[in-house]
C-alpha cells in the first residue's frame, strides 16, 4: 500500500491512479468518496427532536482510550431579529463545490455536513427581490448608492439590513441511502440527433431528497418577515443550485403560478432509469429522474429547427431556449436558457416494479419498471420570453406527446400493455414507454383529435410544423435545412403514417420489429449490445381522443376497449437502402396504414 492510499479521496488530486473518481461506468471511485466522506461525518442519532440530531462521537486517541463530545446539527440563532424555515428537496440538489476539476460534489463545512452557501442564498433572495419588490432590493441587500459631497458625486457601498446564513440539513438523515448520493448524468443528445456516436455517463455527487432548514437575520427590528419569507419563495420556485432548468432544486409544495407558463396532466409507464451503484443484491437502483423531460423537449427542439435553418442558427436558438455551453469560435462560458422543466408528482401516484427473464434458461438482474399514474409537468420562465416563443413550446408537447414518449426506450410502444404474447416464453427483455394525458379535458390545446375515427387533424398539424417553426423564430422561408443529422424533421428526410388500432392488440407494426429477415436488428430499426446503434423508426400507439358533449376523451369501441392510432414515423435518409425498402413495403402492402406527411 502506498502513502497516497491512506488519504481520502476528497483530499486527493483529481488524476489518474490518484483520487480520480470520474470513470464512466465504474462507480467504485465515486461509492468510496461518498463512503470515506460520510464515515468522518457525525454518526445518525435516535434524538430527532426539533430536528435536531444530537450525536455522540467517539474519537480514538490511543488504544483503550475514548473521548466523547456532543454535536449538534447547526442551528440559526431565534429572537425577533430572525428568520428559519424547513424546506425538503423535491428531487435532487447539486450544490457544486468547485473544488475538484471534472467532479461536481456539493459544498461541505464543518464536521463533513453539506450546506448551502449564504451568498448563494443571497444572490437567489435579490433576483427573487427584483421581481416581488424592486424598491425593497437596496433595503434588504445593500448596493451602491451616489452621494453629492462637496458639490461632488461619489458612489458608495451601502449594506443591507439582511444576513444570509443559508442552508443545512436538519439531521443526518440524507446520508442513509449513500449509494443513492451517487448521481448520474448522461447526455445522449448528439447520439440521438446528429450522429451514432457512443455516449458516455458521468458522475456527480448531489443530495437526494433531503430536508434543508435556512437562516436570515437582520440588524434591524420591526423587519417585515412574512414578504422576506415570500421573496425566498419565490426564489426557491425557481430553483436553487445548478442544474435547475433540468428539474434539479426544485422544493415540495413550492410553486410559483407567475413563472409557470404551460402545464400538462401526464402519465406513463415505462423502463426506468438506474442509478451507477448497485444495491446489496447487486441489481441496480431504480430512480424516475424529471431531467428526462428536458432531455426529450431539447432534442425535440433540434430535430424540428434542422429542418428549417442551418446547423448554427439550429444550434444557437437551442441554446438559448434551454441553455448550453459556448463551443467553437464563441466565448466560452455557459448560456442560461430562457425555459426550464418541473415534474409535480404525489408518492402514492408513482409506483415501481420489475421485469425479471431468463433468455437460454439463465436468469438476469430483474429491469426496474416505472408506473406514473398522474404527474404535471411545467415549463416554466427563467428569462423574458416572447409570445412566438411560447407557442413553440405549446407545439413541442404536442409533438412530444403525439410521436414519441419520455425515458428509456422511448422509441418503441411499451410491449407489455400492446405486445403481451412476445413475453409468452419468459425469455424476453422489456422494451417501450407509453405516455397519456392523465386529464386530456383540462388539455385541449395539446390534446389532437380524431373525430369519426379521421386523421385528417393529425395530418394538418405535422404539415403545419414547419411554417409555425418558422414563424416562432422569424426564419426565412426557404428550403434551408441541416442535411447530415441523422434526425431532421423535414420533407424529405422524415415520413409519418398512420392508421386506426381497433384496440391495444390491434398493433400491425409490432411484429414487424421482430420478423427475421425483414427490419428486425437492421440498420433502420437499430440494435443493441457492443456495436448498439439507434433506430430510425419512432413506433407509437397514440390514444384516439374525441370531444364528447365539450369533453375529450379516449375512445372505446364497441366492446368497451380503448382505441388508438398507430403511428409510425421513418427518417429516411438517401444512404439507407433498408428505409427506402420499407417504404416501398407501406406503399405496396395490404395493411391499413397511409402516409400521413413528408415524403416530397
Amino acid at each position: 500500500m502506498s502513502d497516497c492510499d491512506l488519504v481520502p479521496l476528497m483530499y486527493r488530486a483529481q488524476i489518474e491512479d490518484r483520487g480520480k473518481i470520474q470513470y464512466a461506468g465504474d462507480p467504485e471511485p465515486a461509492t468510496q468518496w461518498v463512503n470515506q466522506w460520510l464515515d468522518g461525518c457525525p454518526p445518525n442519532s435516535n434524538n430527532q427532536e426539533n430536528n435536531v440530531d444530537v450525536s455522540k462521537v467517539v474519537l480514538r486517541r490511543k488504544p483503550q482510550q475514548r473521548a466523547n463530545f456532543t454535536y449538534r446539527m447547526p442551528q440559526f440563532a431565534t429572537g425577533d431579529g430572525t428568520w428559519e424555515q424547513t424546506y425538503t428537496i423535491n428531487w435532487r440538489l447539486v450544490t457544486n463545490s468547485g473544488q475538484d476539476e471534472d467532479v461536481i460534489r456539493p459544498v461541505i463545512g464543518a464536521k463533513g455536513i453539506p450546506y448551502y452557501p449564504g451568498s448563494s442564498m443571497k444572490g437567489a433572495f435579490l433576483r427573487a427581490c427584483q421581481q416581488i419588490a424592486p424598491d425593497k432590493v437596496l433595503d434588504f441587500c445593500g448596493g451602491e448608492v451616489e452621494e453629492i459631497i462637496a458639490g461632488k458625486k461619489l458612489k458608495r457601498t451601502q449594506p443591507g439590513i439582511l444576513r444570509f446564513h443559508g442552508g443545512y440539513p436538519v439531521d443526518m438523515s440524507w446520508g442513509k441511502e449513500r449509494k443513492r448520493l451517487v448521481d448520474v448524468v448522461h447526455s445522449q443528445e448528439k447520439r440521438q440527433v446528429i450522429e451514432n456516436i457512443n455516449t458516455s455517463a458521468n458522475v456527480q455527487i448531489s443530495l437526494y431528497k433531503t430536508k434543508f432548514k435556512f437562516g436570515i437575520s437582520s440588524t434591524k427590528n420591526h423587519v417585515d418577515w412574512q414578504l422576506v419569507q415570500q421573496i425566498w419563495e419565490r426564489a426557491l420556485s425557481q430553483g436553487i443550485g445548478s442544474r435547475t432548468s433540468a428539474g434539479y432544486g426544485r422544493f415540495k409544495n413550492i410553486a410559483d403560478n407567475n413563472q409557470v407558463i404551460l402545464s400538462v396532466n401526464v402519465s406513463g409507464k415505462g423502463l426506468t432509469s438506474t442509478l451507477l451503484t448497485s444495491d446489496d443484491r447487486g441489481n441496480k437502483i431504480p430512480e424516475f429522474r424529471p431531467n428526462m423531460f428536458k432531455a426529450a423537449l431539447r432534442g425535440h427542439t433540434l430535430r424540428l429547427l434542422a429542418g428549417v435553418t442551418n446547423e448554427a442558427t439550429t444550434q444557437r436558438l437551442t441554446k438559448e431556449l434551454w441553455g448550453g455551453f459556448l463551443q467553437g469560435n464563441e466565448e466560452s462560458g455557459s448560456i442560461v436558457g430562457k425555459f426550464g422543466i418541473d415534474l409535480q408528482i404525489e408518492n402514492k401516484n408513482l409506483a415501481f416494479g420489475e421485469h425479471n427473464y431468463f433468455p437460454n434458461g439463465r436468469r438476469t438482474r430483474p429491469m426496474p419498471l416505472y408506473n406514473l399514474k398522474s404527474g404535471r409537468l411545467d415549463i416554466f420562465a427563467v428569462k423574458s420570453y416572447s409570445e412566438p416563443e411560447r407557442e413553440f413550446l405549446n407545439l413541442l408537447i404536442k409533438f412530444s406527446l403525439l410521436l414519441g414518449g419520455f425515458g428509456k426506450s422511448w422509441r418503441r410502444i411499451h410491449h407489455d400493455l400492446f405486445y403481451q404474447s412476445y413475453f409468452r416464453n419468459n425469455d424476453k427483455p422489456m422494451i417501450g414507454c407509453h405516455w397519456l394525458f392523465s386529464k386530456p379535458s383540462e388539455s385541449p390545446e395539446y390534446c389532437i383529435t380524431a373525430p369519426r375515427g379521421e386523421l385528417d387533424n393529425i395530418r394538418t398539424f405535422l404539415a403545419s410544423i414547419p411554417n409555425t417553426v418558422r414563424n416562432c423564430f422569424n426564419l426565412p422561408s426557404t428550403n434551408n435545412h441541416v442535411n447530415n443529422w441523422r434526425e431532421i424533421w423535414h420533407p424529405q428526410k422524415v415520413q409519418v403514417w398512420g392508421r386506426i388500432a381497433e384496440d391495444k392488440n390491434d398493433s400491425q407494426a409490432i411484429e414487424w420489429f421482430h420478423r427475421d429477415n425483414f427490419i428486425k436488428r437492421t440498420e433502420l430499426t437499430g440494435s443493441i449490445g457492443k456495436s448498439s446503434k439507434v433506430s430510425r423508426i419512432w413506433h407509437r400507439m397514440y390514444p384516439l381522443y374525441v370531444k364528447l358533449d365539450g369533453k375529450i376523451m379516449h375512445k372505446k369501441n364497441e366492446d368497451g376497449n380503448y382505441k388508438y392510432i398507430e403511428l409510425l414515423t421513418i427518417f429516411t435518409p438517401d444512404d439507407l437502402p433498408k428505409a427506402r425498402e420499407f417504404i416501398n413495403y407501406l406503399n405496396n402492402s395490404s395493411n391499413d396504414f397511409i402516409k400521413l406527411w413528408g415524403g416530397n
